[in-house]
């Protein structure tokens, strides 16, 4: 007897030994979906359990004494819809977003992770996108609204960010946590990047090189596509809509159901648009065509997540025929029209010049959680196809002239510590592979010669925080290796390998003067290498000809130019572009008024820039011609965005993005740098309504480089070019004023939008649009967007 009360005592206090603790808690907040505003006395239970708790008046609530590893979440409030989300420990602080039951809006639980992957101190700007804005639009377009971004075109379609100035291999482009990969060296290729498929955009404007690498010297854009949600009943939404402008339209359809563990989502959307028109005439081959379709998958673990995501997007797009000119006469000729050479009726129809393009991405994360540490790795996959049709003579017009394969691969490790007292950070592995091919085919020497990049690099990133200030340091090592395959003009092969490296660092502090006023400070170097083409492009490609750093050789004693050879880095030293950032953010946040500055200082050692060096004879007739060069460039500028709130109906914002650039080494302006720029954004919302009233107003350029137009060159046997610096064909554009505005019903489950662009029909040119020189910017667009959710 005394053997069996032995065992049975035995095998109690081992089972009291291995039970688990009861010591895990989670905290978290309930808001409204639509205003933010806190659900206060909203109740949270765990299900099939009686514990629970109710939030206070912040919506904030807390639950304690639990003891398994994984839980579901019930949480209810009179007239929202109610919400179930299966929550693990990794994910400490769940913010819920409850739908009212009469919006078609469904709930969202939105996680922070155990560690931020982000630079604390950048304060990335998050801007939401609606269906409604993406449909049919361009991914550069939907960044146009947030304060020190402009927008580069070349023509109607091709639009590229532009980020205090800077744009293509400056600011760098992640799409769906994955560094885009793209043709970027030119002006006139935009990202091949789905604007349907964009939820959020994430903006960093400082220098970022540190976390995401080499080519953020401008800053960051990070493209969030929609993610599946688990514990989601089967639903989506079917979008269409219609734009008077250029007579296009456009239709979306999204699918999406999760379970406990797992999730998916499918989408499909296409565009067809035919040609734009301006304010007083049509822009002829301005049309494009676009599909796009995606899929994910989300499946979660007790130890680890996995994320798998695919997405194919295919364009063609016209250039405006106006543009594209046989010499240097038919070039001053069509400067000087008042309505564009070539100008025909409205045709669907897209003729040379014109664009064809193809991105496919592939994705697969994991992150892998022990103990407080997290792992995250990442591999991606990314093929992107292009082929540029030129004007051609016989059947070389069917041809492209330029037809590129870039194929990359990327790898990406986090490691996210475990948090020490007041220190956190992460420290990370990148690998990054391109291989670039002509393929053949197009009867040209090609524009650019094949090449393979091999980039690996290691960063570490780490914060302290007080009450008040929280301090920021990062360090980054990249390896950069280039091999090159090309011909030169004499079809004879030629080869380089080339390795770049170098160390940047960024650092920052937060500081809190109290609940209201906060003070934000970056400073950080970033670099990159020299581009493909600034080193070996050679020939016409689209408007001009031009030739990289390593195609020409400049000879001062006669003053003459040789482009017969390729040079190398021993016969003329080119170095990597360095530039150092310092940007500043002061926050204060008042009742209803609340208002961020934030000014910033750019200096970039060894900047490329192309510029006009003189006059060439081909069998089409006398063409300018414009070569790479480096320089040193200082960029300075101020934002300032200030929200005001009238009740809880009516909010206003008032946004200004000013932006100074010199060509230090020169002491002249560069061509293209984006003027003053005001904007006002006021919001009314009545019952199911919302209407938003969108002026804006942009200065006249007034620091730019000397002019020269084409006239007087046509006009001049022997043009005296200013061989050291640039010049501009027109003087900038004048100043003008956009009235935008728009009206939005929401209904249950119904969505309609009426909105209107240039609704003064305003006649207006861009100076940051390379199509300024040929035509008007569009005219008056009238938009109808309709979509149902189910």
């Amino acid at each position: 007897m005394k053997y069996l009360i032995f065992a049975l005592l035995s095998l109690n206090a081992w089972c009291s030994f291995s039970q688990k603790p009861c010591d895990r808690s989670v905290t978290g907040r309930i808001l409204d979906i639509d205003t933010n505003e806190p659900l206060s006395y909203a109740t949270v239970k765990i299900q099939n359990s009686d514990i629970g708790a109710i939030a206070d008046d912040s919506g904030f609530f807390e639950i304690t004494g639990i003891c398994e590893d994984e839980i579901d979440l019930e949480v209810r409030f009179l007239g929202y819809k109610k919400v179930v989300h299966h929550h693990d420990f990794h994910h400490p602080s769940p913010v819920i977003y409850m739908a009212s039951e009469e919006t078609l809006l469904e709930s969202v639980v939105v996680e922070e992770e155990l560690n931020a992957h982000e630079l604390k101190t950048l304060d990335p700007k998050d801007i939401d996108i609606d269906v409604s804005e993406s449909l049919g639009t361009t991914a550069g377009e939907l960044l146009s609204k947030a304060s020190g971004v402009y927008t580069l075109r070349t023509g109607q379609n091709v639009v590229k960010p532009v980020v205090h100035g800077l744009h293509s291999n400056r600011v760098l482009i992640i799409n769906n946590g994955v560094r885009h990969s793209y043709q970027a060296w030119g002006s006139e290729h935009a990202p091949e990047i789905d604007p349907s498929q964009i939820e959020r955009i994430q903006l960093i404007k400082g220098a970022s090189t540190v976390r995401y690498g080499p080519d953020a010297l401008g800053g960051v854009i990070l493209f969030n596509a929609p993610t599946p949600s688990y514990n989601t009943k089967f639903g989506g939404d079917i979008s269409t809509g219609f734009q008077t402008n250029g007579r296009a339209y456009s239709a979306e359809f999204t699918t999406q159901a999760g379970y406990e563990r797992n999730a998916w989502m499918i989408s499909v959307n296409g565009t067809k648009q035919g040609d734009l028109h301006a304010p007083n005439y049509q822009l002829t081959n301005t049309g494009k065509r676009e599909i796009g379709y995606s899929a994910a998958t989300r499946h979660h673990f007790s130890w680890i997540d996995i994320d798998l995501y695919f997405s194919h997007f295919e364009q063609e797009l016209g250039i405006l025929r106006g543009s594209v000119n046989g010499n240097l006469d038919d070039f001053a000729n069509a400067i000087g029209a008042e309505v564009p050479n070539e100008t025909r009726p409205f045709s669907y129809e897209i003729r040379t010049p014109r664009q064809e393009t193809i991105h496919d991405l592939f994705k697969i994360k994991t992150a892998i959680f022990l103990g407080d540490q997290q792992f995250d790795l990442q591999y991606a996959f990314q093929q992107n196809k292009r082929r540029e049709f030129d004007i051609r003579r016989g059947t070389n017009n069917d041809r492209p002239a330029i037809n590129l394969s870039l194929n990359t691969h990327t790898i990406d490790f986090d490691w996210d510590h475990p948090s020490s007292g007041n220190w956190a950070g992460t420290v990370g592995l990148q690998f990054f592979s391109q291989n670039n091919d002509n393929l053949p085919g197009t009867n040209t020497i090609p524009f650019v010669p094949n090449y393979n990049n091999t980039n690996i690099g290691m960063f570490a990133v780490e914060s302290y925080s007080t009450n008040k200030t929280t301090y920021e340091a990062g360090i980054r090592f990249d390896f950069l290796n280039m091999n090159v395959r090309g011909r030169d003009s004499s079809n004879d092969v030629y080869r380089d390998d080339l390795n770049y490296q170098n160390f940047t660092f960024t650092t920052g502090f937060i500081h809190k003067f109290s609940d209201r006023v906060s003070l934000r400070s970056n400073i950080g170097t970033a670099w990159r290498a020299p581009n493909i083409n600034e080193l070996y492009s050679f020939g016409k490609h689209q408007n001009i000809i031009e030739y990289g750093l390593w195609r020409y050789e400049l000879f001062p004693a006669n003053d003459s130019i040789s482009t017969s050879g390729v040079l190398t880095q021993d016969l003329k030293e080119v170095k990597s572009e360095r530039g150092i950032k310092w940007i500043n953010t002061l926050r204060i946040q008042g009742d209803a008024v609340s208002a961020e500055f934030t000014p910033y200082i750019n200096w970039i050692e060894n900047y490329f820039f192309i510029r006009p060096y003189g006059l060439t004879n081909t069998v089409r007739g006398t063409f300018p011609y414009f070569i790479h060069d480096q320089t040193n460039a200082f960029y300075t500028g101020l934002d300032i965005d200030i929200s005001k709130t009238w009740g809880e109906d009516l909010t206003g914002e008032f946004k200004l993005s000013y932006v100074y650039a010199r060509d230090v080494s020169n002491n002249q302006s560069f061509v293209g740098i984006p003027p003053l720029n005001l904007q006002i954004e006021l919001v009314r919302t009545l019952g199911n309504f919302t209407i938003l009233l969108n002026p804006s107003w942009t200065a006249r350029q007034t620091h730019q480089p000397p002019v020269i137009s084409a006239g007087t060159i046509a006009e001049s046997e022997q043009i005296q070019f200013d061989r050291s610096g640039t010049f501009d064909f027109l003087p900038a554009p004048d100043a003008f004023f956009l009235m935008n505005s728009s009206v939005k019903y929401q209904k249950n489950r119904f969505t309609a939008k009426l909105s209107g662009e240039n609704l003064f029909n305003t006649s207006y040119r861009r100076y940051t649009d390379q199509s300024r020189y040929f035509a008007d910017d569009l005219g008056i667009n009238i938009k109808v967007f309709l979509s149902y959710s189910f």
